[in-house]
């Protein structure tokens, strides 16, 4: 069955829904199966305040720059998604204050960044269904879910009454498209509006801790790491079919490493970075299948982040490193050497495909 390539003139790398229904749970248009959407830009976060972004078509070519001369800290994370007329913006976090969240219209203009300040330092933004969610530090008083309908205006979400909510940093958030899911140490939280909260499923587990959460496939995927006792410490995945949250895999061992904190996914696959290292998993509801896996595939150490257009990987790693990937992680590209910003090499923190994810 081929692919389609527009619905209703629109590319499939612009589309979040059709009909209503996230373009992630959408089997087939009239015949025609989902493609992968692949990006027209990809968007990356820096030491530094730095930013950068690259054409799909050429991924060796990184244009670059500080959004604030003067600040020292790291952008966390970086996302796609709509503001409230539903055009693409750019969206970062960090913990500097006065400007924890960070956003514009056009990532290729060195100056049109937006301030935010949340008061409490972001770790992870996610758009869906026409809301973000941003997440981070309990602090002062301060809550640790963020929501925004455009982008640029945003609110504390009180979550404190919520079954089992406790001070603790939430690390992460993703989405199917329609409900959100956020995760503090070992509990899980869904949203289908970002306002209003309630505890999914609880491990019940004091050794755990749920780093990232990711969506493809009418699968929730969860990287947990664990401190020791039970299975023991090291990094492990669970999955679980969209259609029940309570019903989650048994934990596999993604065998690359204690400190491995991000991954991404689509297209049914999920690749997980630490240092040089990788693991591929193919995932459907509670079946998670990992590949063999081979020690120091990454050309470079110290990645940090992945993204996923759904056909292209892109790892961003310590020292300005760049590695692209167009067969799930059977090989790798050394595409960007020590990219510099402002003059220097940079650490690279963050990245992201603009798509409308999941994909």
């Amino acid at each position: 069955m081929a692919d389609y390539a527009a619905v209703n003139g629109v590319a499939p790398a612009s589309i979040d829904k059709i009909n209503g229904v996230a373009k992630a749970s959408v089997q087939a248009v009239n015949g025609a199966t989902t493609p992968s959407s692949g990006a027209e830009k990809w968007g990356l976060s820096a030491a530094d305040a730095g930013v950068g972004y690259a054409s799909n078509s050429d991924l060796t070519s990184w244009t670059t720059y500080e959004t604030k001369a003067s600040e020292s800290d790291d952008y966390r994370t970086i996302a796609y998604g709509k503001d409230g007329s539903s055009n693409p913006i750019w969206v970062v976090g960090w913990s500097q204050n006065p400007q924890e969240i960070m956003w514009t219209s056009d990532i290729t203009n060195t100056s049109g960044w937006n301030n935010v300040n949340t008061a409490g330092g972001i770790h992870d933004v996610c758009w869906g269904n026409d809301v973000w969610i941003a997440v981070g530090n309990n602090t002062s008083g301060r809550k640790a879910v963020y929501r925004s309908t455009d982008g640029a205006t945003w609110s504390e979400v009180d979550i404190s009454g919520v079954s089992g909510v406790n001070t603790a940093t939430i690390y992460t958030v993703g989405s199917s498209g329609s409900t959100f899911m956020i995760a503090q140490q070992d509990r899980l939280y869904t949203s289908s509006d970002g306002s209003t909260w309630a505890l999914a499923h609880d491990f019940d587990d004091s050794q755990t801790q749920i780093w990232d959460i990711k969506y493809t496939n009418s699968t929730w995927i969860l990287l947990i790491g664990r401190s020791g006792g039970g299975a023991g410490s090291g990094a492990y995945v669970r999955t679980a079919a969209a259609s029940d949250v309570t019903d989650w895999s048994a934990e596999q061992d993604i065998n690359i490493g204690t400190s491995t904190r991000r991954f991404a996914a689509g297209n049914g696959k999920a690749i997980f970075v630490y240092s040089n290292d990788h693991q591929l998993a193919t995932v459907s509801g509670k079946t998670c299948t990992l590949a063999t896996y081979t020690a120091n595939q990454l050309p470079e150490a110290g990645s940090r982040d992945i993204a996923t257009d759904g056909s292209t990987w892109v790892v961003v790693c310590d020292g300005g490193h760049v590695l692209t990937s167009t067969d799930d992680g059977s090989n790798w590209t050394h595409s960007v050497d020590g990219l510099e910003i402002d003059g220097s090499v940079h650490n690279l923190d963050a990245v992201a495909a603009g798509v409308y994810l999941p994909v």
